[in-house]
């Protein structure tokens, strides 16, 4: 073998490498054996909320571990201390706080760093509340369009509703439940009392629900069985014209 291959080989061995570690939404059962021997395998672990995450790593006895916050307000900040990690050897993994890592939760910046460095990058994948949804839901999402979270002002999020009108793909969306509401209501006024929903909470969880009908219909059955503020992050899908 030429010198330069070795050379190259080398430094494909020696490249550190960033795990992008998707863990449970709900139900700690759904855990890969990937994800457990990769969160074991690093010393390190960058997570959206170290009280999430020291959960996770008690649970499974994963071993002593270095916590350090990484969410959407430090993302930028963290990014260099992430990368001085990798270039001093050592391998770390990124996690959320649930599901699967940058589906509306903090990484893109750091992902793309990595692809401008010398390190490597492996996703572990795992539990997402979107794919999950998706896979229990009964309006045809063959296509569709994601939105992450509409924008938490009522002006700003019907103007994306009103942008959202005439899509003809399925349309989902993350929705707090502080808002999901509102945004029925919006829903109803902008895309039509005839307008099917789907809303999916607490996935995996005890107390899993699911609502499907008109949006009037679904309003209705939160309004009904939460009179007051509903808990836990909702997943929206709209039914395409």
């Amino acid at each position: 073998m030429r010198v330069t291959q070795l050379l190259r080989l080398w430094g494909k061995l020696c490249m550190s490498k960033l795990y992008i570690v998707a863990t449970p939404i709900g139900n700690l059962g759904d855990i890969t054996k990937r994800a457990i021997e990769t969160l074991q395998l690093v010393n390190t672990i960058f997570c959206e909320d170290t009280r999430m995450t020291v959960k996770l790593v008690n649970h499974f006895e994963l071993g002593s571990k270095k916590l350090i916050s990484f969410n959407k307000e430090s993302e930028d900040k963290k990014l260099d201390q992430v990368l001085a990690y990798l270039d001093a050897g050592d391998d770390v993994a990124l996690v959320s706080d649930a599901g699967t890592p940058l589906i509306s939760d903090p990484g893109f910046g750091l992902v793309k760093a990595i692809y401008e460095s010398d390190h490597e990058l492996i996703p572990i994948p795992g539990a997402s509340s979107l794919t999950t949804t998706l896979s229990v839901c009964p309006i045809n999402t063959e296509r569709y369009v994601y939105e992450g979270f509409l924008p938490h002002g009522p002006k700003q999020r019907r103007r994306v509703l009103r942008e959202l009108q005439e899509e003809k793909r399925a349309i989902v969306f993350f929705e707090s439940p502080h808002r999901i509401k509102k945004t029925l209501e919006d829903i109803k006024t902008i895309f039509g009392e005839e307008t099917e929903v789907f809303l999916a909470r607490e996935l995996t969880k005890k107390f899993e629900q699911k609502y499907y009908g008109l949006v009037e219909e679904v309003k209705q059955a939160l309004e009904t069985q939460f009179p007051k503020d509903v808990q836990g992050e909702f997943v929206m899908v709209i039914k395409a014209k």
